[in-house]
């Protein structure tokens, strides 16, 4: 029974060792029972490979380091203010990483990284140039002081240039560098999530054509009204009955033209059969098959 706050990992550790060890000694020590290094393998291989696992099952997963995104760093590359001495240092230093992690690759692959730092982390030279110009003009001399005033005026009110849009994540190339890699790899541009909800489809509804279903309904009463006249009807009742009487008429002329072809066969095969019942050919043809052949001919016996 382990004791309370006992770590079984650990003690399963230290059995372990301990079977090892033990097993070691009694291989060679003083009364040791040692023969052959193949021996002393075999021996102690499987307590070996056991304790290992232990071991290693104690030791923690190492966390995976995401890739160095180039949008990422360019983006932590234009929120430093150049305007301190820190914020110019750490943007120097920060520029200097980004030049080592992703210039090769960005000219192997046809970009170049001063014009894109250039249009994220615009030059602060045109305001710069802006504020000095309203210093100048508030320091000078005291008979000036209305002109200044107002030149410093204009220049608040709308003189300074405007900042061109630059959006790293469109107009950026999408390079990263893996964990252990030395060459950034230019991948696919992440896809834009929309923010606005689905529109939702409406189900069509079937409208009824009216005017189609008036033009049915007009045509079938003048069908039936044509119908429902005696004229119309007798005069169907007469094609019928003509009808009827013209197929029974071809079915009887049918039946007769077959009677007489078979008469005028049976008329001509009567005497040759008759020629050939007197000669010797009578002997290979038994008279009763050749009774039972008259009796299917189409003509009398």
């Amino acid at each position: 029974m382990s004791l309370c706050g006992a770590n079984l990992n650990f003690d399963a550790i230290t059995e372990s060792a301990g079977d090892l060890k033990t097993s070691l000694k009694s291989k060679l020590g003083g009364a040791g029972t040692f023969t052959s290094a193949s021996d002393l393998t075999s021996l102690v291989d499987g307590k070996v490979s056991a304790l290992t696992a232990q071991v290693s099952g104690l030791l923690p997963e190492l966390p995976s380091v995401p890739p160095l995104s180039f949008q990422s760093e360019l983006t932590s590359l234009a929120s430093f203010d150049r305007t301190t001495v820190t914020g110019l240092l750490d943007y120097q230093s920060k520029l200097s990483s980004i030049t080592d992690n992703f210039g090769s690759a960005l000219s192997g692959g046809g970009f170049d990284l001063d014009d894109l730092v250039s249009k994220a982390t615009p030059a602060l030279s045109s305001a710069t140039d802006a504020l000095s110009s309203v210093t100048d003009a508030a320091s000078g001399a005291l008979s000036g002081a209305t002109d200044a005033l107002s030149s410093a005026s204009d220049l608040l009110s709308g003189s300074l240039p405007s900042v061109p849009s630059f959006d790293v994540c469109k107009d950026c190339p999408n390079f990263e560098l893996k964990a252990g890699a030395t060459e950034a790899i230019q991948s696919a541009q992440d896809s834009v999530l929309a923010q606005a909800e689905g529109a939702l489809e409406e189900i069509a509804t079937v409208a009824t054509n009216v005017d189609f279903d008036a033009q049915i309904s007009i045509v079938t009463t003048k069908a039936n009204a044509i119908l429902s006249d005696p004229d119309v009807q007798a005069q169907i009742s007469a094609n019928i009955s003509s009808a009827s009487a013209q197929i029974s008429s071809d079915i009887e002329g049918g039946i007769t033209q077959v009677n007489e072809s078979a008469q005028s066969i049976a008329t001509e095969v009567a005497p040759v059969l008759k020629e050939l019942s007197g000669k010797s050919l009578s002997a290979k043809i038994p008279s009763n098959a050749l009774n039972k052949l008259k009796g299917k001919l189409p003509f009398g016996k």
